[in-house]
């Protein structure tokens, strides 16, 4: 009898089961499905405006790229912070085609009060692009923007560059993970700099959302669904990565959780150091709005490998 994959399955979903799987806002028992969203949008917002106006006299821009692919990086960095203090990118969430980094400056908050900083770039949303290639055009971009941080991180003479990613910023880190950044014009010295990566609820496999709610505004096809997926894509040869943690909510979907677990075992089965921590009591969303909690277990996880 044939054995059919799991990932086989997966792209057998139908629409229907799609939508369903690929929506963590139907799988919490925190908040009705109608109110997560709304709720979620204004924390961010709410924490955001507030931790910006705090900050404001350390809150600075940095424009990376030309063309299509330039952008910006807002950076935090707090009177606390050394100039030379280890540098915290963060990436954000929304299906590549939703939020801004603005929204989510609050994440700054609670690494800024432990020494780092935090550099946040912002990606042209998916529908935006001029091209029919907009999600590698996405992880180009965020590929620029860290190609300028790490250099950057020689300049300043920052010990270590820490990714994280949240949702669709996880699947970017993840890509960004395995990145040949000798293509980019990053110097040996700032490609050492990158240390561990983190991705947050993210997305390895990104085939099965060509048939989901996910792609009526990227439209994107299998074959651009192939080429941005971690999962799918090569390990450089002959070179150690840096160790990548993947931290999935407790009340996620099956299928988050399935993703999880396969591209686990695919980072480890090329001799990649890959962890993962599961987010007790945690979904989709709140997984970061608790980072401000200063006793929150994911916020701890991220200090203890940043500090290691």
């Amino acid at each position: 009898m044939t054995k059919i994959s799991q990932n086989s399955v997966a792209q057998c979903f139908t629409r229907e089961m799609a939508d369903e799987q690929y929506n963590p806002t139907l799988w919490t028992p925190r908040l009705p499905i109608e109110e997560l969203l709304p709720k979620h949008i204004e924390f961010t917002n709410q924490n955001s405006d507030r931790y910006r106006a705090t900050v404001s006299d350390g809150l600075s821009q940095r424009i990376f790229g030309e063309g299509e692919f330039s952008g910006a990086i807002d950076i935090y960095r707090t009177q606390n912070v050394a100039q030379d203090a280890p540098m915290v990118v963060y990436i954000h969430g929304g299906w590549w085609q939703w939020f801004s980094k603005e929204q989510f400056g609050f994440i700054a908050e609670p690494f800024n009060q432990h020494g780092f900083a935090v550099y946040m770039p912002g990606y042209r949303m998916a529908q935006d692009w001029s091209n029919d290639a907009p999600m590698e055009s996405i992880l180009k971009q965020m590929q620029l923007a860290v190609a300028e941080i790490l250099n950057l991180a020689v300049e300043k003479r920052a010990p270590a560059v820490y990714l994280v990613g949240h949702s669709a910023g996880g699947h970017l880190v993840s890509m960004l993970h395995k990145t040949d950044w000798s293509e980019f014009s990053v110097t040996q010295e700032a490609q050492q700099k990158l240390k561990d990566v983190f991705s947050i609820a993210g997305l390895f496999d990104i085939r099965p959302l060509v048939n989901s709610f996910v792609n009526d505004s990227i439209n994107m096809s299998s074959l651009a669904a192939e080429k941005v997926s971690p999962l799918l894509s090569g390990f450089p040869s002959n070179q150690t990565l840096s160790h990548l943690h993947l931290i999935v909510p407790e009340f996620d979907t099956p299928e988050f959780f399935r993703q999880t677990k396969e591209y686990h075992a695919k980072v480890i089965e090329n001799q990649q150091k890959c962890s993962i921590f599961l987010a007790s009591r945690c979904d989709h969303l709140d997984v970061i709005e608790n980072l401000l909690d200063e006793n929150n277990d994911v916020l701890a996880y991220l200090l203890k490998h940043m500090n290691a």
